[in-house]
């Protein structure tokens, strides 16, 4: 019974089949199977002992008698000790299956989240969020600023004889302030300075008011980006701790390219075998023991992993939702909207599509709350 309850305390969770668009769905179907698969498992084993419990009360309520012969004695007595036997044996064996039944599925649930954890690798790799935010901060890399910012200088130097050195002409707030300085105090008719600097002024106002947060969308995305590259780092030693047990050492991108899963259930198939012959010939040998543990460890790291995986999504929610705020709040956005360049209103696409994504494609709510307790403790549904 012992072994029984260790195993139970094994925590799953699933993923099926092939790599598809939809993987969240997989995880929804695979936790049906895994529900259904324990619950069969469970009213298999409860039959079992009830039939096994049953008969060791008829045979105690026929010790209890007077007994008629001292054979008859013996022989009931025997039977009572191979019921017992039988029992304990049924109780390691339902453990052990429990144990085939998570593990598989946790494999599964592996095969499912690298692909969720690619995805958001390609997710990320696709973002114009470096271009943009690097077109949006600069003036400088306005045309209009640059013609507007032409004619400033060369009337600038014409007056004044002041040309802004090479070094500071990449700066963009001293680039910035150079202009307005040329646009106030150049040469030229007050009415033709005032049309000069009105054309550039929301380009002036904008990243002015705009480049730090933008280099904050910038930066904290760059955050993001790592830690996903961690995430999947952590999600190929996952599988190689997980599948190493079972004697599959081949790594987790390999595996999925090479579409080599059949040898890692065969694997499992052979340890399980093994295991089970353990099982009936030294239930209690420290090797017994020690394979069967390896079993749960390997699950545990798996329950490990999508806790990692939860806060993450929720983190990057977080970020992109304050990235909406940033650029939502610009100021002038009414007055200056037909100047700004298209990047500004496609960053603000790609922050809203990014929500979205970590809202229904990435966050998986199976895998979160009771329904993840659950199955960490053996329940089912």
């Amino acid at each position: 019974m012992k072994t029984w309850c260790v195993t139970t305390a094994l925590a799953f969770l699933p993923l099926a089949g092939q790599s598809l668009p939809d993987t969240t769905a997989g995880i929804a179907e695979v936790l049906l199977e895994l529900s259904a698969s324990v619950q069969q498992e469970q009213l298999h084993f409860e039959e079992e002992m009830l039939a096994i419990d049953e008969e060791l009360n008829r045979i105690n309520r026929a010790l209890g008698k007077e007994p008629g012969n001292r054979g008859e004695f013996i022989r009931l007595l025997n039977s009572k000790i191979n019921l017992l036997e039988q029992r304990e044996q049924t109780e390691m064996f339902f453990g052990l299956e429990l144990s085939k039944i998570r593990y598989k599925k946790g494999l599964d649930l592996i095969r499912l989240l690298y692909e969720k954890v690619l995805g958001l690798d390609h997710h990320f790799s696709t973002l114009q969020t470096y271009q943009d935010v690097m077109r949006l901060s600069n003036p400088n890399s306005y045309p209009e600023f640059q013609n507007a910012r032409g004619v400033l200088e060369k009337r600038l130097r014409k007056e004044n004889a002041l040309k802004l050195p090479a070094i500071l002409n990449s700066n963009p707030y001293l680039s910035t302030t150079f202009s307005l300085v040329a646009s106030l105090i150049g040469g030229g008719e007050t009415g033709e300075r005032e049309k000069e600097l009105d054309n550039i002024s929301c380009i002036l106002d904008f990243t002015a008011r705009m480049n730090s947060e933008l280099a904050t969308v910038y930066y904290e995305t760059e955050y993001l980006k790592q830690n996903n590259a961690t995430l999947k780092e952590e999600c190929i030693a996952l599988f190689s701790d997980y599948v190493g047990v079972i004697g599959y050492h081949t790594a987790l991108d390999v595996c999925r390219k090479e579409d080599d899963w059949e040898k890692v259930y065969e694997l499992l198939g052979v340890y399980i075998s093994s295991l089970e012959q353990q099982l009936k010939e030294n239930p209690q040998s420290p090797r017994t023991i020690k394979q069967q543990i390896n079993l749960e460890f390997a699950v545990d790291r798996l329950i490990d992993f999508i806790q990692k995986y939860n806060g993450f999504v929720a983190q990057g929610t977080k970020y992109y939702q304050k990235f909406e705020i940033i650029l939502s709040n610009y100021p002038n956005e009414k007055e200056c909207g037909t100047q700004l360049p298209v990047q500004f209103s496609n960053l603000k696409k790609d922050v809203r599509y990014s929500i979205d994504r970590f809202n229904e494609a990435y966050n998986i709510a199976e895998l979160k709350g009771s329904k993840l307790k659950d199955l960490l403790y053996g329940f089912s549904d």
